[in-house]
């Protein structure tokens, strides 16, 4: 199957956002609003989550400080609600930490806040549409450097309590974490990868990478795999199927993925420069439909933000001159 060649259609400059740092991955919505988690530097692991409109205005700000009588130590993954807020996931504290999943009102004011069941340092979470969550990262003793951890994944209901526990099978080509590289992604304890423990001895790949709900209201996660396996887990915990995306010749690593209508997009770094290889398939069966390649003429690599399947419409993330967010969109030549 041929690779189709996409071209830049529109890069717009959010003004609102200059020196707008940003950490992926990035979110959006039926509606194209963009969700982007903003790199704070004088708190940066409890930077704010900014709402962009397809037209660049930023709508609503989601900020975890609005939730002071938590006295939250960081926030995490987070995860756009059916009903125009956020949902978050939030910690308490570093050697025994406390979880939270907050819950965002649309215009970014606090709505609620939710104990987790769980003892774990979240890496990935996400919420079903019926505002159940599911939660993926690693269990292990902080105070003890030479702790590899346990992978734990598991499914909550919306007041919070476990529901069921997921288990998968170690997948063939898993891939280290520690070479990927993102536009606009500095280092930060607050990423998806897991670094190594020390210089002989790595933490064990973690379960998921990245989740989105579907318009079935099951989740879709993906595991950072060769080939990239991507679970449909629904509500109460149980993966429905999986899906096998193949990895394209020529590339290092999937740095991502968005599902949009019956159709998914998996974004792949190239080895040897800045492109990216994104493989379009079919939500249901894994079927592959289309594959396009992108590179910025600008030498950047942007990072993949948004998918929209009915209009043939790739979104990425750069920063552009002095700093400024950047949202360029593709689209087949």
């Amino acid at each position: 199957m041929p690779v189709i060649p996409l071209t830049i259609t529109s890069t717009m400059s959010v003004a609102s956002e200059l020196g707008g740092a940003f950490m992926t991955p990035a979110k959006c919505d039926d509606e194209g609003n963009l969700y982007i988690r903003k790199l704070a530097m004088d708190r940066p692991l409890l930077g704010p989550v900014v709402k962009i409109a397809a037209d660049g205005k930023r709508t609503a700000i989601f900020d975890p400080s609005v939730f002071s009588q938590l006295h939250l130590d960081r926030a995490d993954a987070f995860s756009a609600a059916s009903d125009g807020g956020l949902y978050q996931v939030a910690q308490k504290g570093i050697v025994k930490p406390v979880l939270y999943v907050l819950h965002f009102f649309s215009d970014g004011t606090a709505s609620t806040s939710v104990r987790l069941d769980a003892d774990l340092e979240v890496y990935n979470f996400a919420a079903f549409a019926n505002g159940s969550f599911l939660v993926s990262g690693l269990q292990r003793d902080v105070t003890n450097g030479k702790d590899p951890g346990k992978k734990f994944t598991a499914a909550f209901l919306d007041s919070g309590q476990m529901i069921a526990k997921l288990s998968f099978e170690p997948a063939p080509g898993d891939l280290a974490p520690g070479k990927e590289k993102h536009a606009g992604q500095p280092p930060t304890a607050a990423s998806n990868l897991v670094k190594p423990a020390g210089p002989e001895k790595a933490e064990p790949i973690l379960d998921l990478t990245d989740a989105e709900v579907g318009g079935d209201g099951n989740l879709y996660v993906m595991r950072r795999s060769s080939p990239v396996l991507i679970y449909v887990v629904s509500p109460s915990g149980t993966v429905l199927r999986t899906l096998k995306i193949a990895t394209p010749a020529h590339v290092q690593f999937p740095s991502g993925f968005h599902l949009s209508a019956n159709r998914l997009a998996v974004s792949f770094a190239h080895d040897e420069n800045q492109s990216q290889t994104l493989v379009v398939a079919d939500a249901q069966l894994g079927r592959r439909i289309a594959a396009y390649s992108f590179t910025d003429p600008t030498g950047a690599a942007p990072s993949f933000a948004c998918y929209s399947a009915n209009e043939g419409v790739f979104t990425f993330l750069r920063l552009g001159e002095g700093n400024a967010l950047e949202v360029l969109r593709a689209a087949a030549e």
